[in-house]
């Protein structure tokens, strides 16, 4: 069985590859990792200019 994850964004399903966000690291440095749509990544990749 294919994984299959949901845009964190949209709670949509990936249907193709779209982008991962990383976070900073807390003070115990670990990092969260969220997984993002196309369109999710691109409305957060032209709001960065």
């Amino acid at each position: 069985m294919a994984i299959k994850p949901l845009c964190d964004k949209c709670k949509k399903e990936l249907n193709e590859f779209g982008g991962i966000l990383l976070s900073p690291p807390d003070r115990e440095d670990k990092v969260r990792k969220y997984h993002l749509c196309v369109k999710c990544y691109n409305e957060i990749a032209i709001s960065l200019g």
